[in-house]
């Protein structure tokens, strides 16, 4: 367990409290296209921290956790291991290639589903000779309840981007061939999910003690990365000699930049902060501006369109996705009260 820190929170990563040495594992979350995969690699950069490239199985494994049963019995913790190396969704290839090896890993843990889970990303940072590891993943900013209830010691990093940049780089990729679980309507849905991400964000950091939540602007990673790089490494306690490699993350880079992430192979640079104006329309800007004023505000993002008319069509397709994810997510939670009742197993990761 984590050590109180001795000073309050700073700001928006630029200080933070200084936390005792810990080995609890870090996880780093935010709206879709804000920078986490940036982030990803320079942490993953540091000499005592294993991040991998991004997977997809830790909260789709609590969230179906009534199929595994008492993870106690070995059966039942080969029974999700399986799982998670054939679906080919879990991506547990980017963890180690050898598939036997995770499942040895995982069937070789503590009974609970955090201990079991965890073990594929101890077998990640012991691969790389790292102490310590970690896992990146946007929607982790709405899933802290699942983080938090297999791992209560960990911490984690919420990054900001200017919505409008956000919105403008989600419609670009959901507009891309082939891409596959993205969003039909990617203006109306990074709007939306933008706002829910810093809600969700926003509750947890008010429950969480101050050395296990850190939050960062992308904006300023972008134009005073040694600043921000050490705000994170103290918040993380790690050591601060880490920091120049972590700069330098563009020169040892473990995944392909592409059309996704054109930016994580490159030097860091403010030229495209402003691109979004560029990618929306005055009527786009403006409904961005509306609907996220005010936690705009809290971070300095100025609006540049206020008083342009929103044309109605635009309107009409935000309150058709707002509905669309309320009804979703009520069925989520009545999934999650019947698993509270159901499900009597720890969840608690052992040892991290």
């Amino acid at each position: 367990m984590l050590l109180r820190a001795m000073r309050p929170p700073g700001g928006l990563g630029l200080e933070c409290p200084r936390v005792t040495a810990t080995s609890a594992p870090v996880f780093v979350g935010g709206c879709p296209r804000s920078g986490t995969t940036l982030v990803r690699t320079m942490l993953n950069s540091h000499p005592e921290l294993a991040v991998p490239h991004e997977t997809l199985f830790l909260v789709n494994a609590y969230r179906s956790r009534g199929r595994w049963g008492d993870l106690s019995e070995a059966g039942n913790r080969r029974r999700l291991a399986k799982w998670v190396v054939r679906r080919k969704k879990s991506r547990a290839g980017r963890l180690t290639p050898d598939p036997d090896e995770l499942v040895a890993r995982m069937v070789a843990a503590p009974g609970t589903l955090g201990s079991v889970v965890g073990a594929g990303f101890r077998l990640y940072a012991d691969r790389h000779d790292k102490p310590r590891w970690g896992d990146k993943r946007p929607s982790y900013a709405l899933n802290l309840d699942a983080v938090f209830a297999m791992f209560p010691d960990a911490q984690y990093v919420n990054i900001v981007r200017d919505p409008r940049a956000a919105v403008a780089s989600i419609r670009k990729i959901s507009e891309q061939p082939g891409r596959v679980g993205w969003y039909e309507d990617g203006l109306v849905a990074g709007t939306d999910l933008w706002e829910r991400s810093q809600k969700e964000a926003e509750r947890w950091k008010g429950r969480l003690r101050p050395e296990q939540f850190h939050e960062i602007q992308y904006e300023q990673l972008l134009e005073d990365p040694a600043a921000v790089l050490e705000g994170i490494v103290g918040f993380l306690a790690l050591d601060p000699a880490g920091i120049e490699p972590m700069l330098t993350f563009h020169q040892t880079v473990d995944i392909k930049g592409g059309n996704i992430h054109p930016l994580v192979a490159k030097p860091l640079t403010t030229e495209t902060v402003r691109k979004w104006e560029q990618e929306l329309t005055r009527e786009e800007i403006a409904l961005v501006e509306r609907e996220l004023g005010e936690r705009m505000a809290r971070y300095g993002y100025e609006p540049v369109a206020s008083g342009v008319a929103i044309p109605s069509d635009l309107e009409r397709r935000l309150r058709h996705r707002k509905r669309f994810m309320r009804r979703k997510l009520a069925r989520r939670w009545l999934g999650e009260q019947k698993l509270r009742l159901t499900y009597r197993h720890s969840v608690a990761a052992v040892n991290s």
